[in-house]
């Protein structure tokens, strides 16, 4: 991400800018956002491109997470869940299939502290008889992370293995 030492402005690519950008680099709300990726999510969500500002978000969250910076990347983990809630009442998605959103905001939800929506979150998307077993098992991992009332980063590769030839139960 870069970003205009004189103006502020922040994008991928400086060269270019959408039409209007200029008064939204000049706003209040644009002026408090914390980093480049913030800056450039808000510009993206002004112009309707909700699912973009999320994903631009989250990756500005990562950052702050590599830095240290907690409270910023709560900040933004919360913002790309917002926007992403604009883009789908707008009928745009910001993943290819609606269990890997669930999948995702779940995990956003949970890094955030909010466990009882994350909780219920999970629990929605494992009511779908469909679910990819990737997307159930993540589903079901991070149920286990609510539960312990865990809010660090992990990976897929903390997956329990699948069970060979049986099925995964879920007891209520």
């Amino acid at each position: 991400m870069q970003s205009c030492p004189s103006c502020g402005y922040a994008a991928p690519d400086l060269s270019h800018a959408a039409p209007g950008v200029e008064q939204l680099v000049k706003s209040p709300g644009y002026i408090g956002c914390p980093g480049a990726f913030a800056r450039h999510a808000y510009i993206l969500e002004r112009l309707g491109f909700y699912a973009d500002a999320g994903w631009t978000a989250l990756h500005g969250a990562w950052v702050f997470d590599d830095e240290g910076q907690e409270h910023a990347a709560r900040r933004l983990r919360a913002a790309a869940i917002s926007y992403w809630k604009e883009g789908k009442a707008a009928g745009q998605h910001f993943m290819e299939t609606t269990a890997e959103e669930f999948a995702i905001v779940t995990d956003l939800l949970r890094r955030l502290g909010d466990f009882d929506q994350a909780q219920a979150t999970a629990r929605v998307a494992l009511n779908d008889d469909h679910l990819p077993g990737l997307i159930q098992d993540t589903l079901r991992f991070q149920l286990s992370l609510i539960q312990a009332r865990d809010t660090a980063c992990h990976a897929l590769a903390e997956l329990p293995p699948r069970p060979r030839g049986g099925v995964r139960v879920t007891l209520e």
